[in-house]
């Protein structure tokens, strides 16, 4: 990496990392899904990302572990259902960390990247391998516990279908170029925008809030 992109990949990196949290999304991927997430590998989810910043058992096959100090809590929109719900904005972009299988359950671990994703390809920094350090350690730590009752629902789980930066055919989603399909539902994409402008107002608040602290 020359010195210019080193320094820029400094600079991303303090945005991305201080402040990591970890969140949770469960679901059930097939082999031939499962096979897309290639470590180092950076993904770009087209939709808001439903996850969980409550971490239990794993009653699925699978868990995405995502790092991120930037998905916004989105817990006052919830009735009663205690998942603790955290959302990304559409069309984040996600480098895969790590994928790690312990007897039939797997967690891939994913690092919320921003606008600078492109200096996270084809290298790897010693807080990366922190992060699957950790990653790996809470997964041993928890996989084998009840799993959390609000988590365990048929109405969450409903909400994870769908594998993250992949289709259910298995085909990444463009990593540059627009977000949504054109061909998408009315209703979604208005759903979508909808979500970004509260995560965008909500993001804006917090660097606010951080500036003063300051």
């Amino acid at each position: 990496m020359e010195d210019a992109d080193v320094k820029l990949y400094e600079s991303a990196g303090n945005h991305i990392f201080p402040g990591l949290q970890m969140f949770v999304r469960d679901t059930f991927l097939s082999k031939e899904i499962e096979e897309k997430y290639l470590i180092g590998k950076i993904i770009r989810e087209p939709t808001y990302c439903d996850t969980s910043a409550r971490v239990g058992g794993l009653l699925t096959t699978h868990r995405f572990a995502i790092l991120s100090n930037r998905f916004v809590d989105f817990g006052h929109f919830e009735h009663d259902t205690n998942w603790g719900l955290y959302v990304c904005k559409s069309g984040s972009f996600f480098k895969i960390l790590d994928v790690f299988k312990v007897e039939d359950k797997t967690q891939i671990v994913l690092l919320h990247l921003d606008d600078n994703w492109k200096l996270f390809e084809d290298c790897e920094s010693n807080i990366e391998q922190d992060i699957v350090k950790m990653s790996r350690e809470r997964f041993l730590n928890k996989f084998k516990t009840p799993p959390i009752p609000e988590l365990a629902t048929k109405k969450w789980l409903e909400r994870l279908l769908y594998p993250v930066g992949v289709d259910l055919k298995g085909n990444y989603s463009p990593l540059e170029g627009i977000k949504i399909s054109k061909n998408a539902d009315p209703k979604v994409i208005k759903q979508i925008q909808y979500m970004d402008k509260a995560i965008d107002k909500a993001l804006e608040f917090i660097e606010e809030r951080n500036r003063k602290k300051d």
